[in-house]
């Protein structure tokens, strides 16, 4: 069956913070000092997931073969927090899936806006590249973690079309 996208519900939070944490660990943890790595977990715990989810900006997932496979969450319009994709389920277009729904939804819901903002791992940004995020920043460490602060300007991909493919 071909992976499904869909809101993300307050039932749902126990499977994101498994899938968050598992990717977290696998992924991010190596280059987070012990405490960071603490605070992230009590950050994508369910608890937090189920309170978060009713007041997110945006906030989805992708499931596949019963699973919850991919999670997008945006707490504010202009802040991606949270997107992570089960590593089984890596190049397969489920992050771009993710982020074109959440992109659809800020840039209809939040016309005004123009620019999304993210902390990447250093393991995330070439995929976040991929996605049309820059880094704005060099790679800094903060309380243990280190990230390199990333932007998508909206307009810029209806800007980067030919005219005649709108």
């Amino acid at each position: 069956m071909e992976p499904q996208l869909r809101h993300a519900e307050v039932a749902d939070a126990t499977a994101i913070s498994a899938l968050v944490q598992t990717g977290f660990n696998e992924f991010v943890a190596p280059d987070w000092e012990p405490g960071a790595c603490e605070v992230f977990m009590g950050q994508s715990s369910p608890e937090r997931f189920a309170s978060a989810i009713p007041s997110a900006a945006f906030a989805a997932v992708v499931e596949a073969e019963a699973h919850i496979v991919g999670f997008i969450f945006m707490s504010q319009p202009a802040q991606l927090d949270f997107l992570f994709v089960h590593a089984s389920w890596l190049r397969q277009g489920i992050a771009r899936q993710l982020w074109k729904a959440a992109r659809a939804h800020i840039e209809a819901q939040f016309p005004t806006l123009k620019t999304v903002e993210l902390n990447s791992s250093p393991y995330a940004v070439g995929a976040y590249r991929a996605l049309g995020f820059y880094p704005i920043s060099e790679a800094f460490r903060r309380g243990g973690a280190l990230a390199t602060r990333m932007a998508c300007w909206l307009p810029g991909e209806a800007l980067a079309r030919p005219a005649n493919a709108a």
